[in-house]
């Protein structure tokens, strides 16, 4: 952690607002355990699970799944550590951060990118919270379910009534600040661990794990490859943002080894510990339904018990909100309140985020599944070449060092050609170009199984080649140059 004179005199007001600002030391307040029960809130949702357990829907084995969810949450944690120490050090946020690359002006394209997936993902996650909701009260109530008669706005009446109730919620605890999200995440990510043994527990009692292990995949040849690398980067395109906004959360570390230590214990463990479970399930449902279910709370409907299902349900609807606070709220929070500073804060930043959520209709859509593999497929061709930007400019470009104040002011060292890099937002395009051409292209459709790795590559390649022309360098005198 980097304590950095600041002078906010001569900061120009329409750069900042109190949740702008670098972190002060006072609130540099959580430590490895708060981002370790961070992550596990992350790791544990319901469109992770449904990911990895797409995987044996789709025909491989256990332990070919398996090694697809090393290598991807391998490569996540690596590449969310990278991205980390700025945030940390200087006790920024992304959207002050990304100045330095793209000028005060030129990085309201990345975050508009970034903030528009966060309110999709919103949408979906309050949506998967209300079916949480429906559930627990349609196994406490019986009469729960005559409520499917009647509809209301595309959706039936228990359903709406659920979907209202996960909104208050959530408009609670987004208009409490982050802080209420943390002392959230704190207990609500290790309970949502009880969710996932539960079910571990039943696969093993009626499948018995040696048949889950040596299920057989029935993919082979050239199939199996193709699916195997475009799982893998469906899984690094679910995590794609938080590789972005990662600083959004460092910021408040107390120390840059808490969040290391923390990450680690939240990131690849958690991650891998969860997916390990959804597969092993899964294949457990396989063999005891004769197809894969994909959907834990689906899984949980098939049980006669009211109690195991309103303790599932609890448990899921435990894990969206989780995962939503931490993930969604934080960003778009903070994204919003950055394009208008003077009018938007963490809190109506929150509001706004629901309000669009719900517009977003995701009750409409969410299950159809050709078009959620085409948004994750998106997710990670226009996030991968915005980290590739970051990363070499912080690394190569930066050499570690911000000009912190000049980040405030409109006329400092990142301001450019009236506020814009043209040579970041150039890079950004050949970036994405590059990681749709599998999309856009019918006869390179290979390639979008590869769009995240491409657009990272490219993206961070073109920007280190425009920028090695001519690097608009702040005065080093006026850096801070002190270690982490």
């Amino acid at each position: 952690m980097t304590e950095v004179k600041v002078n906010m005199k001569k900061w120009d007001k329409g750069l900042y607002n109190d949740d702008l600002v670098p972190t002060p030391s006072e609130k540099r307040n959580w430590s490895w355990w708060s981002f370790s029960t961070l992550w596990m809130g992350i790791a544990h949702n319901v469109p992770a699970w449904v990911l990895a357990a797409g995987m044996i829907g789709e025909g491989m084995s256990f332990w070919q799944a398996m090694s697809a969810v090393l290598i991807a949450y391998g490569v996540v944690y690596v590449a969310i550590i990278l991205n980390s120490i700025s945030g940390s050090k200087y006790g920024l946020p992304f959207p002050v951060i990304i100045r330095a690359a793209f000028g005060y002006k030129g990085s309201k394209i990345p975050i508009l990118i970034r903030g528009f997936l966060g309110i999709f993902w919103f949408g979906v996650f309050l949506w998967i919270g209300g079916e949480a909701i429906q559930a627990g009260l349609g196994a406490i109530f019986p009469w729960w379910t005559s409520l499917a008669d009647h509809h209301v706005i595309g959706m039936s009446l228990d359903y709406f009534i659920s979907y209202v109730i996960c909104v208050l919620i959530h408009v609670y605890m987004v208009t409490h600040g982050i802080e209420r999200i943390r002392r959230f995440e704190v207990w609500a990510g290790p309970l949502i661990m009880i969710f996932s043994l539960g079910l571990l527990c039943w696969a093993l009692s009626t499948s018995g794990l040696k048949p889950i292990v040596t299920h057989e995949a029935t993919l082979t040849g050239a199939k199996f490859w193709s699916q195997y690398f475009l799982s893998i980067s469906g899984l690094i395109g679910s995590m794609a943002t938080l590789i972005v906004n990662n600083p959004d959360l460092t910021r408040f570390a107390k120390s840059s080894k808490d969040q290391l230590v923390g990450q680690f214990i939240g990131i690849p463990i958690s991650f891998l510990f969860f997916s390990c479970v959804g597969l092993l399930v899964t294949i457990g449902t396989v063999l005891v339904y004769g197809h894969a279910i994909s959907d834990p709370l689906q899984l949980l409907m098939r049980f006669n018990n009211p109690i195991i299902v309103l303790i599932g349900a609890i448990l899921v609807f435990a894990a969206a909100i989780s995962c939503n606070l931490a993930t969604n709220a934080v960003s778009v929070g903070f994204d919003l309140a950055a394009l208008f500073p003077n009018k938007l804060n963490f809190s109506r930043a929150g509001w706004l985020a629901i309000v669009v959520g719900i517009i977003s209709a995701p009750w409409l859509w969410y299950g159809n599944s050709a078009m959620v593999d085409t948004i994750m497929g998106a997710l990670g061709a226009s996030m991968g070449p915005i980290a590739g930007i970051m990363l070499v400019d912080f690394y190569i470009v930066r050499k570690r060092l911000y000009d912190l104040n000049g980040l405030y002011i409109y006329n400092g060292p990142y301001a450019y050609t009236n506020g814009f890099n043209i040579r970041a937002i150039l890079a950004l395009v050949i970036g994405m170009l590059i990681a749709f051409t599998g999309l856009i292209i019918p006869s390179l459709s290979e390639l979008y199984a590869y769009n995240w790795f491409l657009g990272i590559a490219f993206g961070g390649l073109a920007y280190a080649i425009l920028m090695s022309t001519k690097i608009e360098k702040a005065d080093v005198s006026e850096i801070q140059r002190q270690t982490l």
